[in-house]
This record gives C-alpha cells, sequence and structure tokens, in this order.
C-alpha cells in the first residue's frame, strides 16, 4: 500500500468516515486533488467494505469544461465506477442570484452533490479537500477577522460530508498523481489570483510553506479544535441548565445571563441565534449583552430576519422567526 493510501486510511479510521455497507459519493472534477483521492478510495474499499460512486458537475465555466467532464467519465469507465454527472452555468446562476461565483459554484456544486444522497440510501459525500486547502482557509478567516472556530479550519467530517485527504499535503498528491500516471486535468483558472483563495495561495502561502508553516498551521488547528469543541459542548449544557424554550420563544433570567462568562455569553446567543438566521453577527450578540447588563425593562434589540431580543420583567427574552424546536 502507498504512503499516501495509508495516510488516508487512517484519516478515515480516526474520523470514523465511512462505515461498512455505506456507498461513498466521490465529488471528482477532474483536478489533482480529487482524481487521487478517488484512485486511493478504490484501492481501499475492498479494506473497509464499501461502495464507490462518481459526481462530476460540469460548470461550464470554462472552454474546456466539457473536456473535463469527458476525461472523469472516461476515467470512471476504465476503473469500473458508476459516475452522476450534471451540467450547469454557473456564471449565468451567479449573475442571477447576485453572488459572486465563487459562492455561486459552492452552492450549486452541494445542491447537485446533496441530491445525491437523498437519493442513494447509506451515503456520504467524499471531496478532495486537503492539508493545503485547509491552511489557506484559516489564513483567509484569519485575515477576514474570525474567532476560535474560525481557526479550527476545514472539518474532516461535517455532517454527510467527509475529507479523507485533509490530512495529505499537495505536494503528496502531485507525487503520487505522478507516479501513479494518473494525468489529472488542470484547472487554470486556479493561477488566476483575482480569486481571494487563489490569492493566498498563489502569494501567500509559498513563503510561509517555506518555514514550514503549512504543518505549525495545521498544528496549531489541532490544538484550538480541541478547545472549540469542549467550548461547544459546554455552550450546550448552558443552554439546557438556564434557557426556557416555547415554540419561538426563549428565556434567560438576567442575572443567570449576567453571570456568565462573555466567551460563554457569545456562544450562547450565537448557538441559539443561528437557527434563526445566518445573518446574525457579532454587532447583534453584543447588542443583546449590552441591553441585559444594563437590564433597563422595554429594550429591545431588532435582529436580521424579523426576530429581536429584549428585556422583560428581569428576563432575557429572544423570539426567533419560525418555531425554535
Amino acid at each position: 500500500m502507498d504512503k499516501l493510501e495509508k495516510t488516508v486510511l487512517k484519516t478515515i479510521d480516526r474520523h470514523k468516515m465511512i462505515k461498512e455497507g455505506c456507498t461513498v459519493i466521490a465529488a471528482v472534477s477532474g483536478g489533482f486533488d480529487s482524481v487521487c483521492m478517488l484512485s486511493a478510495l478504490l484501492r481501499l474499499k475492498r479494506l473497509r467494505k464499501f461502495t464507490l460512486c462518481v459526481a462530476h458537475l460540469n460548470h461550464s465555466f470554462r472552454h474546456d469544461s466539457d473536456d473535463d467532464e469527458k476525461y472523469v467519465i472516461d476515467l470512471c469507465e476504465k476503473w469500473g465506477i458508476k459516475i452522476y454527472t450534471k451540467k450547469m452555468n454557473v456564471e449565468k446562476y451567479a449573475s442571477l442570484n447576485k453572488i459572486s461565483f465563487e459562492t455561486a459554484g459552492r452552492n450549486v456544486r452541494y445542491e447537485f452533490l446533496n441530491s445525491l444522497t437523498g437519493s442513494i440510501p447509506n451515503s456520504v459525500i467524499a471531496t478532495g479537500h486537503n492539508a493545503n486547502d485547509n491552511a489557506e482557509s484559516i489564513i483567509m478567516h484569519l485575515l477576514r477577522g474570525c474567532g476560535l472556530g474560525g481557526l479550527t479550519g476545514i472539518k474532516a467530517v461535517r455532517g454527510n460530508i467527509i475529507r479523507p485527504l485533509i490530512e495529505v499535503k499537495r505536494s503528496d498528491i502531485e507525487r503520487y498523481c505522478e507516479k501513479n500516471q494518473l494525468l489529472p486535468r488542470t484547472d487554470y483558472t486556479n493561477f488566476d489570483d483575482i480569486y481571494t483563495r487563489n490569492d493566498i495561495r498563489l502569494n501567500v502561502m509559498p513563503h510561509i510553506a517555506k518555514r514550514g508553516g503549512v504543518e505549525a498551521i495545521i498544528k496549531t488547528s489541532n490544538l484550538l479544535s480541541v478547545d472549540e469543541d469542549f467550548l461547544c459542548k459546554h455552550t450546550k449544557l448552558v443552554f439546557k441548565s438556564y434557557v426556557a424554550v416555547n415554540k419561538n420563544t426563549l428565556t434567560i433570567k438576567i442575572s443567570d445571563f449576567n453571570l456568565l462568562h462573555l466567551s460563554i455569553k457569545r456562544r450562547l446567543l450565537k448557538y441559539i441565534l443561528q437557527k434563526s438566521d445566518k445573518e446574525i453577527g457579532l454587532v447583534h450578540i453584543d447588542s443583546i449583552i449590552s441591553i441585559a447588563q444594563k437590564n433597563y425593562g422595554g429594550k429591545r434589540v431588532p435582529l436580521p430576519g424579523g426576530s429581536f431580543a429584549a428585556v422583560e420583567k428581569g428576563n432575557l427574552i429572544i423570539v426567533t422567526k419560525g418555531a425554535y424546536i
């Protein structure tokens, strides 16, 4: 077994990514990461007894997008793997929805992949994110300003999505593809640094990598992930202990809330409001904390999406849009 495949197998087992008898839907673009992942999974599927199939989304963005699709189809035919394909004009989708091309591509891709998990029982989605992608994401979050959660990077497992290559460096992926003569397709838009991630990958990460920065960033991320996991679990315990839920109204005694550490206050409010609206930001959360500290009856904080928080009779009341439970 190849060294990279051993690393992938350890990652799969450590994070309990694949249950025996399940179907792994490999998202394959035709590039180095996804082709490497597909090859490794194909060689490992007998060891962990899972079924493997492929999903390919043709973004219709580059002039050679159809060639990418043909490459993946031919590869699957050669390796005897079932493939599902879909063609979308992502550029048009981005324009119609007034979002960036990157966001549109991600939305369309996961809509397609989730539609497959909905029709294929006991299935998970495997994506080709690697250790370098993880480090780049952490740098992106850091430059935008983020909390502890943003510094934990790309999760190895998130819901029904698994990332078997998350502990493999890009240089090892390239060597694996060369060694096994896989000849992946090259997406030349990856060399256009007008996109934020490409800018970081092309112009920032090489300097960091010279000093062993990728490994150091991932090590830090892994350490922070443990702390983040503890704080998330503690926040849920606080929620169960202090928050009363009645349909779309949540109530907590001001005296209890004000005794909490600021970190837990913010996490508790984020935990409550994330189910209400994704546009909730730190400014909204800190405004709620402020009215609770002042404890003036009748004070109210309007929130995106029609939710609001208010102080009433010694209680902090949060009313969400729609039923909370």
